[in-house]
């Protein structure tokens, strides 16, 4: 009796631990509103959004790091935006990102134990329309890494960084989790309906 439980519990473990380790790098990070993003300012598919990406006080970054992050928002941007249907005329938006904290943590700390060698990318992210200056989105966003072991350890800043690109285009085209558009939604003559 004690060989079949014991078969059972690593049976379930041998499934249950991989899906829950894949899970972590990837599960998209939640925005942080102040205020609820309206239907109509949803960045859609006819849409053109120009991102920019920029380092806060005290957060070092070099051109690379910053270019590769603008071009990974870009795409994940244009990937999801395609899903939201065109309402109105097309619009040119500014899809600004601060880099307010950017950590690479350490390899080594995470596999000898989580929590260690953290892994942290945190943004600031205002979205304007590129004519009227108008905001059509504001909110902060944070992606933190911290397992342990062998996942920890092969897990890159690259992989998290793709990981907050896609939080953030979620969030602009009204895709992510814990997004409701408002309840009342305002109709901006500017873009029409």
């Amino acid at each position: 009796m004690n060989q079949r439980c014991l078969r059972r519990w690593i049976s379930v473990w041998s499934f249950s631990v991989p899906l829950l380790l894949s899970a972590c790098a990837n599960t998209i990070p939640k925005p942080d509103y102040d205020k609820q993003i309206a239907t109509q300012y949803l960045i859609r598919s006819n849409d053109h959004p120009q991102v920019k990406v920029e380092t806060g006080d005290g957060v070092h970054l070099l051109a690379i790091d910053r270019e590769r992050i603008r071009e990974i928002i870009a795409e994940k941007l244009d990937k999801r935006r395609m899903s939201n249907p065109p309402i109105g005329a097309p619009r040119s938006c500014i899809v600004n990102v601060t880099i307010t904290r950017y950590q690479r943590g350490n390899a080594f700390e995470r596999a000898m134990l989580a929590g260690l060698g953290q892994i942290h990318i945190n943004g600031d992210v205002l979205a304007m329309d590129a004519s009227s200056k108008q905001t059509l989105d504001e909110f902060k966003i944070a992606k933190t890494f911290a397992w342990g072991g062998i996942y920890g350890a092969s897990t890159s800043m690259q992989d998290i960084e793709r990981t907050f690109a896609d939080g953030v285009a979620a969030a602009l085209t009204g895709q992510a989790e814990s997004q409701k558009p408002a309840e009342k939604e305002l109709k901006d003559p500017a873009y029409g309906k």
